[in-house]
C-alpha cells in the first residue's frame, strides 16, 4: 500500500512501470534457441528480431554453409555455371541482429525436463523456448547398390554441386521418381547434354501435388526436351558395372546401363529427435494454429511440422513459401501474438523455359476450368460444388497465378463460363467474394 499522503494513481502507475520494467527484463534475458538453419530457421530468427525481441536468439545448423534456400538446388545450381548463392542470412546479418549461430552442430539430446538442447560436442544449450525447424533428409529406395558413387540425392549445397559436376555432355542419367525433384534434376541433365530415363512406378508425375492434367502437360514438356519417361516401372539394384557407371536392374529384369543415378522419391522428416523427447509426432511434429507442440514452449515449422487442424485433419507442406510463412509465424506465437497459421499451399518449379506454379490443394473428381493450354501455357482451376477455387495450376502464367492466389485465400467464387473464355481477363471472371 501507498504512504500516507501518497497520490494513489501515482502509487499505481509506479506499481505499474515496475511490472512494465519486470516483463522487458524478462524478455531481455530469455533464450530462443532454434534447431535447423534452413528456410524456417532462419526467418524463425530474424523476426524475433524484427518483432523487438532483445533476449538471445540461438541458431544451431548442421550444415558450414550460411542459411541458404533450398529450390536453386535442382534448378540454377545445376547450371554448367551456376550464379552465386543467395543466403538467407549473411555474416553480416547476423552479426548486425545479434544472432548466435552454431555452424556445423547437431543435436542429439532434448531435455524437456531441464529445457536444454544437447550437440553432438557434448555442450547442453538451455532454452526458455526452443524452435524445430530440422526439416528433413532424402528418402533412399531399400535396393542393392543404393550406396553406390554414381548415386546422388539433392538436399545440400555439396550435394548440388556433386551433381553438378558430372553432368558431363553425352553421360547417361537415370533419374529415378517423377516428384518435382526428379523432373527439375532431369531438365538440368538435358541442358547438360545427357541422354535422360526418368523412371515413375505410378502412371503419373507429380501425383501428390498435381492432376492428370499437369502430368500430361510435363510428360509432354519432357519428352519433347528428350527425355525417356518410363511409368509403372521400378529400379531393383544397382550393380556394379565399372568406377564410374553402374548396371540398373529392373522389376522386369531388364538391364540399363547409365553413369549417374538421382534419386527423387521423396523425403524422410527429422522428426527423430522429438520423438525421442516424447513430443507427439504423426509422420512429422504436430503442431496447432499457433505452431506449438505438444509442449507449449517448444514450437515447429516446415518441413517437419504437420499442422493437426480442431477437426483433427493433418496438413504437412513441403515447400519453401510454407518453411518461411511458418517460420515467421512460430516466432510471432512463441512472443505471445495472436496467430491463426492456415496456410494455402503454394509450389513453382521451373523446367526449361517454363514456371510452374501451383496454389491450393489439388482434389480428385472436382470440377476442372482450363484455359490458355497451348503455347507452352496452362492455367487450370479446380472448383469446388459452390464455386470457388481449391487449387489452380499455371504454366508460364504468373500474373494470372497471382490473381487465382489471392482468389483462393479471399474464398471468391467465379463465373464458370468467363473462367474458361481466354478473353475474359481473370480479375473479371469474379461471380462474388465470401461474406
Amino acid at each position: 500500500m501507498p504512504e500516507q499522503g501518497t497520490d494513489i494513481r501515482s502509487w499505481e502507475e509506479g506499481v505499474l512501470n515496475c511490472l512494465q520494467w519486470e516483463e522487458y527484463f524478462h524478455m531481455s534475458v530469455e533464450t530462443v534457441v532454434i534447431l535447423g538453419a534452413g528456410q524456417a530457421g532462419a526467418w524463425a530468427a530474424r523476426t524475433l528480431r524484427s518483432e523487438g525481441f532483445s533476449g538471445r536468439v540461438i541458431l544451431i545448423g548442421a550444415e558450414a554453409a550460411l542459411p541458404y534456400e533450398r529450390p536453386p538446388l535442382s534448378k540454377e545450381q545445376l547450371q554448367r555455371t551456376p550464379p552465386a548463392m543467395q543466403y538467407l542470412l549473411s555474416t553480416a546479418e547476423l552479426g548486425s541482429l545479434d544472432i548466435e549461430w552454431r555452424r556445423s552442430s547437431q543435436c542429439v539430446r532434448i531435455d524437456r525436463t531441464s529445457r536444454n538442447v544437447v550437440l553432438t560436442s557434448g555442450e547442453a544449450i538451455a532454452y526458455d523456448k526452443l524452435v524445430l525447424c530440422t526439416g528433413g533428409r532424402a528418402r533412399l529406395p531399400a535396393i542393392p547398390g543404393i550406396n553406390a558413387s554414381c548415386v546422388h540425392t539433392l538436399r545440400t549445397i555439396e550435394d548440388a554441386e556433386r551433381l553438378r559436376l558430372t553432368l558431363n555432355d553425352g553421360a547417361r542419367v537415370l533419374v529415378m521418381g517423377g516428384g518435382w525433384i526428379g523432373l527439375e534434376a532431369a531438365a538440368a541433365a538435358c541442358a547438360a547434354g545427357c541422354s535422360v530415363t526418368l523412371v515413375e512406378t505410378g502412371p503419373l508425375l507429380c501425383t501428390r501435388t498435381g492432376s492428370p492434367m499437369l502430368s500430361d502437360f510435363l510428360a509432354k514438356l519432357h519428352r519433347s526436351n528428350g527425355v525417356e519417361l518410363r511409368f509403372g516401372e521400378s529400379v531393383v539394384a544397382l550393380e556394379h558395372s565399372t568406377a564410374t557407371s553402374s548396371r540398373a536392374v529392373y522389376a522386369d529384369r531388364t538391364i540399363q546401363d547409365v553413369d549417374i543415378v538421382v534419386v527423387g522419391i521423396g523425403l524422410e522428416q527429422n522428426d527423430a529427435l522429438a520423438r525421442a523427447a516424447g513430443l507427439e509426432c504423426d509422420r512429422g511434429i504436430l503442431v496447432d494454429q499457433q505452431c506449438r507442440t505438444s509442449d507449449r514452449s517448444i514450437f515447429a515449422a516446415g518441413d517437419v511440422a504437420a499442422i493437426r487442424s480442431p477437426s483433427g485433419e493433418v496438413l504437412r507442406l513441403e515447400s519453401w513459401q510454407n518453411a518461411q510463412d511458418q517460420g515467421i509465424a512460430a516466432a510471432r506465437a512463441l512472443l505471445g501474438h495472436d496467430i491463426d497459421y492456415q496456410p494455402v499451399p503454394v509450389f513453382w518449379s521451373q523446367q526449361y523455359e517454363v514456371l510452374v506454379q501451383i496454389a491450393g490443394a489439388c482434389v480428385q473428381g472436382t470440377n476442372t476450368v482450363t484455359r490458355g493450354a497451348e503455347g507452352g501455357k496452362l492455367i487450370a482451376v479446380e472448383l469446388t460444388d459452390d464455386g470457388r477455387i481449391a487449387s489452380a495450376i499455371c504454366a508460364n502464367s504468373p500474373r494470372d497465378f497471382r490473381h487465382l492466389r489471392n482468389f483462393i485465400a479471399e474464398g471468391v467464387c467465379v463465373d464458370v463460363a468467363r473462367l474458361a473464355d481466354a478473353s475474359v481477363p481473370i480479375t473479371a471472371a469474379i461471380a462474388s467474394r465470401a461474406s
